[in-house]
């Protein structure tokens, strides 16, 4: 599909208008998704380790650090989509 000239330009001004305010969305949530996905990396290393030694600990913590980060980007996911309705 082609656009005119007019079309390209009316595309890139409102990028040029909204592209600061997703980054802007986007720095606020995350350090929340930083620190989930840590936790998920950590949950799947404790449960590879779990396989390997056959520890029962390892196997409770992988559950705990799994649910916690999947809970800390559900947050994120929230803080990102809350900050969309708060338009300024």
């Amino acid at each position: 599909m082609r656009m005119s000239p007019e079309e390209r330009k009316e595309l890139d001004d409102w990028v040029e208008k909204e592209y600061p305010k997703s980054v802007k969305r986007m720095e606020v949530s995350s350090p929340f998704h930083r620190m989930g996905k840590y936790l998920i990396i950590f949950g799947i290393l404790a449960y590879i380790s779990f396989v390997i030694f056959e520890f029962p600990l390892l196997k409770y913590g992988s559950i705990l650090f799994l649910l916690a980060g999947m809970g800390l980007e559900v947050f994120a996911l929230t803080t990102y989509f809350k900050s969309l309705s708060n338009d300024n």
